[in-house]
């Protein structure tokens, strides 16, 4: 029980340091009393009726002393007295659990009598911070939200409403608004009876013109201190107020709602780009019509639209007005709803081709004046004016785009290619604004990102510019010195008089020429581009990219030391231009810059070999294959003779008979050819054995046998010479040990072995020591002579005889 004392003697000391301390000088001490209070968790958060009766009483003792202190400051007189009680009570409810949740209605009373004194609006920003976490916190417990929750948030509601239309300072309408947005999703029923309320205070937040040129009388709504993050919240509190609709009517409500601002931007768009003949032709509507008279009102729009917006006049103030209803769009897109909603992208798109079919016209292009015409009713002072304002609005669309992708995900995957040609359209128009790059460069890497792989070389190509500029924004440019100007003396002797000029006394100074960086501040064109660049890499068919961009790309990530560019780079490489060699890779700058990464590490030494897809040096890996497979069978056949040459070397050994038992042996044989030539039957079939010799020519052509030179081993005396135009023997031989089981087989029995697939050839001579007999082979094969079939000892170029292969007799 040592935590429990621990805790309960903490809180103790707490609590005298509360009551102790001056009222004026508590403000100080809150800060580390808030930040003691976490020692205390257990012992607030745990009922107190449990344990010991002792320790019980104990601690319940001191928690009611110390929140009747609480309750006791939230009443004080004075406001650093109740600005202690704020903060102490956010601190106890957020460690207290329900145990304090249960318990803290009062305090809820107290924070909300503090909305309406005249309190400094830093409390009342902490009354309302502290009253909406204890709403969120009792969403668990629906017993706390019937008793708490229930009758305390309509006059949280109605009382927050009333201080944000007194002109209330640009914080304290902050977070009135981001408590709205979050107690408005989880309590739809509550916030339904305020909506008549909360649309013409949301109509005067969520599209703002600063630059209206109407006047204060004219402009009576204008009244808040507006900022870009009080219009942010506006909005996202707008597109949730369809929440509130009855039950079954929420998806009908929003789906209209956004019907209504996407109609309300193209009426403002209407009067914006009045300056100019659009050639977009709109799909849900009516163009709107020119007459012939000369426009020289003012832009602007004075009636109330169906938003209930208030009026603007003026080019910049219409910008502003549609740029507004363009981020309202996107707050539609990108926020959730509780039910399924009908969604029409073809509305989305309508609008966002318009937007961006109008674009700046080039300075001096004949081309571009051409496309754009002009309306003849405007001023050129308002054309000029919609130039400066497009990117702008071009900038907004984009965010447009980007919000369709990420919530339609796969859905609209079929739009990327017109998506892009629209971007490069706008991107070689407006490249020269820093928010225009940035803007394109991550609606580049969205739609590389998605559908980049599938997009056709026509797409690819036309993003060359963009690549470019890509390249150019990471990496500084360098200034280029001027061409050195001429002396007035060297002007008049060239002939070339000019007037004099009034120079730059500071351009006779030693001024650094170093690399500058024009857009060095702008941090977020650097890092669109930086994400934009192994994407390029990555997601692009290194086919479709040219050999000058691919270089650039390179150039890019190794300049930079960007390494997931590097990667992508080495994993997506160029083809290659020469057959059988393949392209130059930057691997090795990669593992120099990045020596110590564990996937430059894997990269450089894989474990899996590599996999080659499609036809990518097949016929040089073929021929590596061929060549193998070569050398693996020259080193089984080598392998192969040299055990036959051992093993015929035993047999020799081993069967070694004398001089005599050869003569009979080789008699016995001649009597056997004799009677077996005699036959009609053979002689008939046989026509080697019709020309057969005598006996005594038999004998003395086998003793002529002697003096042929004999090979060096008995291998050699059965292969014959392998002649360049002769055909191969057949690839598969005969296994060794079969081979040496028929020699062992003719040598011990003197009666020939007749063939079973060929019973009526005459029987064959069984071999003597120095020759190897085939059921095919005459009696004495014909050694050839030296230098026949090439002059050529050498082992490989003979091929033995083998048992149940075929010779040069049956062969031919």
């Amino acid at each position: 029980m040592a935590p429990a004392a621990t805790e309960l003697a903490t809180l103790r000391a707490l609590t005298f340091r509360i009551s102790s301390t001056a009222t004026a000088q508590l403000p100080q001490h809150v800060p580390a009393i808030a930040a003691s209070l976490a020692n205390c968790r257990t012992l607030l958060s745990s009922a107190q009726t449990s344990g010991s009766k002792a320790s019980s009483s104990e601690a319940s003792v001191a928690v009611h002393k110390y929140r009747t202190l609480l309750s006791t400051l939230l009443q004080d007189r004075t406001v650093q007295g109740r600005w202690s009680a704020i903060v102490l009570i956010k601190a106890t409810v957020e460690v207290g659990g329900w145990e304090t949740l249960q318990k803290c209605l009062p305090w809820v009373r107290g924070l909300l009598g503090i909305l309406v004194k005249p309190d400094p609006p830093s409390s009342k920003k902490l009354c309302l911070i502290t009253l909406t976490r204890i709403f969120l916190l009792t969403r668990e417990y629906p017993t706390i939200i019937r008793e708490i929750t229930t009758p305390s948030l309509p006059t949280f509601v109605q009382t927050s409403l009333k201080i944000a239309s007194l002109n209330a300072p640009a914080g304290l309408l902050l977070v009135i608004l981001e408590s709205f947005n979050e107690l408005l999703p989880r309590h739809p029923t509550i916030f339904r009876s305020y909506l008549k309320q909360l649309h013409p205070f949301l109509a005067r937040l969520i599209a703002p013109t600063p630059s209206s040129k109407l006047s204060k009388e004219q402009d009576q709504d204008q009244k808040f201190e507006i900022t870009s993050e009080i219009t942010t919240a506006a909005r996202r509190l707008f597109v949730q107020l369809p929440n509130c609709a009855p039950k079954g009517a929420s998806s009908e409500d929003w789906a209209k709602s956004l019907k209504t601002t996407v109609n309300n931007a193209h009426r403002v768009a209407d009067k914006v780009f009045r300056a100019v003949l659009e050639d977009w032709q709109p799909t849900t509507r009516e163009a709107p019509s020119v007459n012939g008279h000369t426009l020289n009102d003012e832009v602007q729009d004075l009636e109330v639209d169906s938003m209930a917006l208030p009026p603007w006049s003026g080019i910049f103030a219409g910008s502003e007005r549609l740029t507004n209803l363009l981020w309202l769009v996107k707050e539609y897109l990108d926020n959730s709803t509780a039910n399924p909603v009908y969604f029409n992208v073809g509305v989305i798109m309508d609008l966002v081709t318009r937007m961006l079919s109008l674009t700046v016209p080039a300075s001096g292009g004949k081309a571009f004046q051409n496309a754009v015409r002009f309306n003849n009713q405007t001023s050129k002072e308002e054309r000029e004016n919609l130039w400066l304002v497009l990117p702008s609005i071009h900038v907004a669309t984009f965010e447009v785009l980007l919000a369709l992708t990420s919530r339609s995900q796969s859905s609209t995957l079929a739009l990327d290619a017109l998506i892009l040609d629209q971007l490069v359209w706008v991107f070689g128009s407006e490249k020269e604004s820093a928010q225009i790059r940035t803007a394109c460069y991550s609606a580049a890497s969205v739609l590389l990102k998605r559908s980049g792989v599938t997009l056709p070389k026509s797409s690819t190509d036309s993003l060359a510019p963009l690549i470019r500029a890509c390249c150019e924004d990471l990496l500084p440019s360098e200034v280029i010195a001027g061409p050195a100007k001429q002396t007035p003396g060297e002007a008049k002797a060239n002939g070339h008089s000019q007037p004099q000029a009034i120079a730059n006394a500071d351009s006779f100074l030693g001024a650094s020429r170093g690399i500058k960086d024009p857009f060095a501040n702008f941090t977020g064109l650097k890092e669109a581009a930086y994400n934009l660049l192994p994407l390029l890499l990555a997601n692009i068919r290194a086919q479709y990219l040219s050999d000058s961009l691919r270089a650039r790309l390179d150039r890019t990530a190794i300049l930079t030391q960007h390494k997931d560019a590097m990667v992508a780079s080495v994993l997506n490489p160029p083809p290659s231009k020469k057959f059988g060699k393949p392209a130059a890779s930057i691997l090795p700058l990669m593992a120099r810059s990045f020596p110590q990464d564990q996937d430059v590490e894997g990269m450089l030494r894989p474990r899996v070999p590599v996999i080659r897809v499609g036809h990518q040096d097949t016929d040089l890996d073929d021929e590596m294959e061929d060549e193998a497979e070569e050398e693996d069978g020259e080193d089984e056949e080598e392998e192969e003779e040299e055990e036959e040459e051992a093993e015929e070397k035993e047999l020799e050994e081993e069967q070694e008979v004398p001089d005599k038992v050869d003569e009979h042996f080789v008699g016995q044989e001649l009597d056997t050819l004799l009677e077996s030539a005699g036959q009609p039957s053979t002689a008939a079939t046989d026509h080697t054995m019709s020309e057969a010799p005598a006996d005594e020519e038999v004998i003395s052509q086998t003793k002529a046998t002697s003096d042929i030179p004999e090979p060096a081993t008995p291998q050699d005396i059965g292969k014959r010479p392998h002649a360049a135009d002769a055909p191969l023997s057949p690839a598969k031989r005969v296994r060794t040990s079969e081979r040496v089981r028929q020699r062992e087989e003719a040598q011990r029995t003197s009666y020939p072995i007749l063939p079973a697939t060929t019973p009526t050839k005459p029987p064959v001579v069984p071999a003597t020591s120095d020759f190897t007999a085939t059921t095919t082979a005459s009696v004495i094969p014909e050694l050839p002579e030296p230098g026949e079939a090439g002059d050529s000892d050498d082992d490989e170029d003979v091929v033995p005889l083998v048992f149940g292969q075929d010779t040069d007799d049956e062969s031919e």
